[in-house]
């Protein structure tokens, strides 16, 4: 039996073009995990390897079915608490310490895996994985209208493709509204190189 293909059926959200560009983005499902600290730390990749293993456990409850899916890929959602003010679209990853910087690790379900099925995956993992696992739920997010520009390369150079989109932002009347967003469409690992990675970088605007 053929399973869906979540990039395949949501192409417009999994697309992005090399400039700056208005889209309408759609209710949207994940299994997530929500954490707080620098993407540069070891525990970051710990936790897009559990949460990995955990979408995998929810696709188990349906393979053999009617509903059996494929694993999407990794998303991320960044912002700082309030303490250190309010930060434009360009300068997310410098307003606030990186050790105190917010993020939730996402991955897709289909809109009838429910926030019970997430609390099974979860319940499932391993004990040694439990103290990891706390920050694992469900999450619903409704972003609406966005900017968004295809980022290539090394995620150190992700300041100019930002830059890029807060002057179109500026130019189009538009203001930052919500939550930074990124959409790994290639897998990366510590360590290895990132020039062949492509992201989609997304701002709620308003």
């Amino acid at each position: 039996m053929e399973k869906l293909n979540i990039l395949e059926k949501y192409p417009s959200y999994y697309t992005s073009a090399d400039h700056p560009e208005v889209i309408y983005v759609e209710n949207t499902n994940f299994i997530s995990i929500l954490a707080k600290g620098s993407f540069t730390e070891k525990i970051f990749y710990e936790r897009i390897a559990l949460l990995r293993e955990a979408a995998r456990l929810v696709i188990g409850i349906f393979n053999g079915s009617g509903q059996a899916f494929g694993q999407s890929v990794l998303e991320g959602l960044y912002w700082n608490d309030g303490k250190y003010g309010e930060h434009t679209i360009s300068h997310v990853f410098d307003t606030g310490p990186l050790s105190e910087l917010n993020y939730r690790l996402m991955i897709r379900i289909p809109e009838y895996v429910t926030a019970q099925h997430v609390a099974f995956a979860k319940d499932a993992l391993v004990p040694a994985q439990r103290e990891l696992s706390k920050g694992i739920e469900f999450f619903e997010y409704r972003e609406g209208k966005c900017i968004q520009m295809l980022h290539k390369g090394p995620f150190i150079y992700e300041y100019k493709t930002l830059r890029q989109l807060e002057e179109f932002a500026s130019g189009s009347n538009l203001s930052k509204r919500g939550i930074h967003h990124e959409i790994y469409l290639e897998d990366f690992t510590t360590g290895s190189s990132q020039n062949h990675l492509r992201t989609i970088l997304r701002e709620p605007v308003q």
